[in-house]
């Protein structure tokens, strides 16, 4: 498709205005709905479930920071928290759909 053809709400005059946004693909579609597929299953065997349980355990549910600590520390455990909470996210979306 030429770039002059597409229509946004950029494009001058009543068009512009009466652009429709792109339809989004369908989730269950995505490369993204596979990949939360694939980490709902890996974590929903006993296995997987024992694993989450730990890592939870093991970073959730410790401080990411306590006075004495650099604040560089306190970033790093934060981001280790939230790949934790990313996978939670994602089996959620995985079950949901």
């Amino acid at each position: 498709m030429e770039k002059d053809n597409i229509v946004s709400i950029a494009t001058p005059g009543w068009e512009g205005v009466e652009a429709v946004p792109p339809t989004q693909p369908e989730y269950a579609a995505t490369e993204q709905a596979k990949i939360d597929k694939a980490i709902a299953r890996m974590f929903g065997s006993k296995e997987g479930e024992k694993v989450m349980t730990y890592l939870v355990d093991a970073f959730l549910h410790q401080p990411c920071w306590a006075p004495g600590f650099t604040t560089d520390y306190g970033f790093f455990r934060e981001g280790q928290n939230t790949l934790i909470r990313e996978l939670q996210a994602r089996v959620k979306r995985a079950k949901e759909s």
